[in-house]
């Protein structure tokens, strides 16, 4: 599969992603691409804003895939995939960057890159449209985060990030096609906490902990309990113990 993106490039836009849904939902066709250069009201997961400054790269993109409404989620994987080369491009030090489940890509140990998934459903309950809305700091992170520039072995253009991404995701989806889910599940898991890694699990006010296991077929965190059971994790806020 090859996607044709037609991307569409503002300097301001409160949010790439409500963009993209409202042109979804009046029936924009697959391959639709929005980027701001800065976002006043950037989403991330769970409602939390995503802090949008000049420098990054911030945008939306919208599938069409006919699938079941219960294989969303594995967009997520498939798109973290692209995030890591293209983070990897320009570090050149894999052991630099990791992937964190359920859809972070970690540099040195911090959060350099997140992934929102949205979409809506036809009558007969597959999806309609997908939006993944991505955001990669580039030259600037919250102190809490990482940015490329921090590491980065060569100049840092945002249209050439942006267009290894789409590459990226666009060589994910055909893998993904061709071969299914496990094989990017495999993939994702190879770029991923170690298992056994010590892991602590926020689930609203609720801490677990536990070692990290395995993601199961539907995307879902497998981790190794104490008394060597396996709990499936379906959402939740995942930090490495001792980070």
């Amino acid at each position: 599969m090859t996607i044709v993106w037609r991307i569409e490039t503002f300097d301001t836009l409160p949010s790439t992603q409500e963009t993209v849904k409202d042109r979804a939902a009046k029936g924009e066709a697959e391959g639709f691409v929005v980027q701001a250069l800065e976002q006043t009201g950037g989403k991330g997961r769970h409602g939390r804003e995503w802090v949008s400054p000049k420098g990054n790269l911030y945008l939306s993109i919208l599938l069409r895939p006919d699938y079941e409404a219960r294989r969303i989620g594995e967009f997520s994987f498939i798109a973290a995939l692209a995030l890591f080369e293209t983070v990897l491009e320009h570090v050149q030090d894999q052991s630099l960057v990791m992937l964190k489940w359920p859809n972070d890509v970690l540099l040195g140990g911090k959060k350099c890159a997140g992934i929102l998934l949205e979409s809506g459903l036809q009558p007969d309950g597959k999806v309609d449209w997908l939006v993944v809305g991505i955001g990669l700091n580039v030259t600037s992170a919250p102190p809490i985060g990482s940015a490329l520039t921090d590491y980065a072995q060569n100049l840092l253009d945002i249209a050439l990030i942006r267009d290894k991404l789409l590459a990226h995701i666009d060589t994910y989806i055909s893998l993904w096609q061709d071969k299914g889910f496990n094989e990017i599940r495999r993939l994702w898991m190879s770029r991923a906490h170690k298992p056994g890694a010590p892991l602590q699990i926020k689930l609203g006010e609720t801490l677990k902990q536990g070692y990290f296991h395995a993601i199961d077929e539907g995307g879902n965190l497998l981790l190794r309990l104490e008394n060597g059971g396996i709990e499936t994790i379906t959402a939740g806020d995942v930090y490495a113990i001792g980070d």
